[in-house]
């Protein structure tokens, strides 16, 4: 048998190759189901009536049985600081009833299960690989099916953190390791996401023609909308007080979730979803929307964002808050001229979305990554830097307060 070192890293990287598969395999899922249940016109009444029934059946049970799914991420993360592992019992229901909710046409996304599974899948693979580490020498005189039974059985044969004697780590460099797990497992994640053939995530909004004028307006825009984001934060958690004061049951709160989905699905079927796969729309048939138009449908996404995470429609809020900010920042660049309409739109979508998501480096990381287009990089990095240091000064005077999101805080 190979040296129990390299032995431990094959294995591991198989193990990275499984969730990648089993995340990709989520991810299809929900664009398969998403397709399948609203391909063509959204606007019906008994049809979107049976889908939110069937799927609030789904919430409330699924919640009775197995608790919230996805797990609230700071809850995972209090759980492994506090025991050295976290329940991934549910690991793999908790990609395929998110799905099923995510088919309601709530304005969530799919990241909030992304980010749990994955790390989830990680716990999972640490405890699988402390098992055979401390049983290495016996796991080697074992014939071939006790070996794989051992290995890919998943719920048995795992040791948890704490319960290793000495917390010593598996691999001399296991930074580095984890590092190359994750890796391997975001590889495999594409791999399913080309094969499957799902609809890219790099959507570029428009095109910037330099204007050295347009750059005496980069604090102006960049700071008034991250003011003008605290304020529709702050009128999102006084949603969240009024909800939590007004619904005194999961039923209650399932079928206010619904209803309020309901209503969108038939009157503003823009606000339904993540708003991920609607960033083409700037550049198409919303560059004639009025600014009327434009900010009513922000202002509604938010809204309906707040409602479905406080009323068990669970889902990620990053893509919804960054669709809402950029239709905003469509809006106002129609104020504004005089201005490259790209450059307002991605400072404002920059300002508005670091507020309301509290972390200015995740957004502009994903501003620069999918939305940006090229030449606006450089200003988009300047302004997320910008808002990471005006972050910084107001942490050191201000306590946190938990807010209107279940997902962690970066």
């Amino acid at each position: 048998m190979m040296n129990k070192q390299l032995f431990l890293f094959v294995y591991g990287l198989f193990l990275s190759t499984i969730a990648g598969i089993l995340v990709g395999i989520f991810y299809a899922l929900q664009n398969f189901l998403i397709e399948f249940f609203w391909h063509g016109n959204f606007s019906r009444p008994v049809i979107n009536a049976i889908i939110l029934v069937v799927i609030a059946l789904v919430i409330i049970i699924s919640r009775s049985l197995f608790g919230q799914l996805p797990q609230n991420f700071s809850h995972v993360l209090a759980e492994i600081k506090a025991t050295g592992t976290a329940n991934y019992q549910f690991v793999l229901l908790q990609m395929i009833i998110p799905a099923i909710i995510l088919v309601s046409g709530t304005s969530l996304g799919p990241e909030a299960t992304l980010l749990s599974s994955t790390v989830l899948y990680g716990i999972w693979i640490s405890d699988k690989l402390r098992y055979v580490a401390q049983n290495f020498t016996s796991i080697k005189h074992k014939n071939i099916i006790q070996v794989l039974t051992i290995l890919l059985v998943p719920n048995r044969f795992r040791v948890t953190k704490n319960n290793e004697p000495g917390n010593n780590n598996i691999f001399a460099n296991y930074k580095i390791t984890k590092l190359v797990y994750l890796g391997n497992g975001i590889l495999w994640f594409t791999v399913i996401f080309i094969l499957l053939k799902i609809p890219s995530i790099f959507i570029r909004i428009g095109n910037f023609q330099w204007n050295v004028d347009d750059l005496n307006w980069f604090i102006p825009l960049l700071v008034g909308s991250y003011l003008i984001g605290h304020l529709y934060l702050r009128g999102m958690i006084e949603i969240r007080k009024i909800l939590q004061s007004r619904l005194y049951n999961e039923i209650q709160m399932v079928l206010f979730g619904g209803i309020a989905i309901y209503l969108a699905s038939v009157f503003v079927p823009d606000l339904l979803f993540s708003g991920q796969h609607n960033f083409h729309l700037f550049t198409t048939t919303w560059a004639d929307q009025s600014v009327v138009a434009l900010i009513f449908v922000s202002l509604g996404k938010l809204l309906l964002l707040t409602i479905c995470l406080n009323t068990g429609w669970i889902g990620g809020d990053i893509f919804p808050v960054m669709f809402a900010a950029t239709v905003q920042g469509l809006a106002i660049s129609k104020l504004i001229p005089n201005l490259d309409h790209t450059y307002v739109i991605v400072l404002i979508s920059i300002g508005l979305a670091s507020a309301i998501l509290e972390s200015p480096l995740l957004v502009g990381s994903l501003m620069i990554t999918l939305f940006a287009p090229l030449n606006l990089i450089p200003i988009a990095a300047v302004a997320t830097i910008v808002l990471m240091e005006i972050r910084s000064i107001q942490k050191r005077y201000t306590t946190y307060i938990p807010t209107v999101f279940d997902q962690i805080r970066y």
